[in-house]
């Protein structure tokens, strides 16, 4: 049985990425564009008549192939803890450097800073010593609890995304090409 589609305007799922640190930049790169252009359809901003830029129909329905992409590729980034690497420091706290790898392959797909901070309350000095300083006392200092939540989020987002169709607003065009590419040429 198939699930009822999520239907979301461009502005409603905007919104949502935002929300949930979604990077836009994979997106442009499945659908073919640049990200210039579809931070500027999201954004709605003025095109060279004045007008604000949207997605077209048909930019609409490549967005929600690509937002199904996406959830297929975060669901693949959904991680196990507990890797070779896996130790228990003096204080009796468990972690895993063995998670800096797939982690920061979920960074990929979605901003690892405003995660991390978001998520797990790490400030931006603290998600580099641990994911990045590998000089850093900090580094690979991954809890379970950790890859819990970032796992919790993945599989929240891609469920999400595997659902969404992005439905044009009733001022978008039919025509093949967004708004602002039609400007740029």
């Amino acid at each position: 049985m198939e699930q009822q589609k999520i239907k979301m305007s461009q502005d409603e799922l905007y919104q949502y990425l935002n929300d949930h640190d979604v990077k836009v930049i994979r997106l442009a790169e499945l659908m073919g564009k640049t990200p210039a252009v579809i931070i500027s359809n999201f954004r709605h901003h003025a095109n060279a008549h004045g007008n604000p830029r949207r997605f077209s129909v048909e930019n609409c329905r490549q967005l929600t192939e690509a937002l199904h992409v996406i959830a297929s590729e975060l669901r693949g980034c959904v991680m196990k803890f507990g890797t070779e690497e896996t130790y228990t420091n003096t204080h009796g706290r468990t972690y895993d450097p063995g998670m800096i790898k797939p982690i920061n392959r979920v960074g990929e797909l979605m901003n690892l800073t405003q995660l991390a901070e978001r998520l797990l309350g790490w400030n931006k000095g603290k998600r580099t010593s641990v994911l990045s300083d590998t000089n850093s006392k900090a580094y690979g200092n991954v809890s379970k609890s950790d890859v819990l939540l970032i796992n919790i989020e993945i599989a929240s987002v891609a469920g999400v995304l595997d659902l969404v169709e992005v439905v044009p607003d009733k001022e978008a065009f039919d025509g093949g090409s967004s708004d602002a590419e039609e400007n740029n040429n």
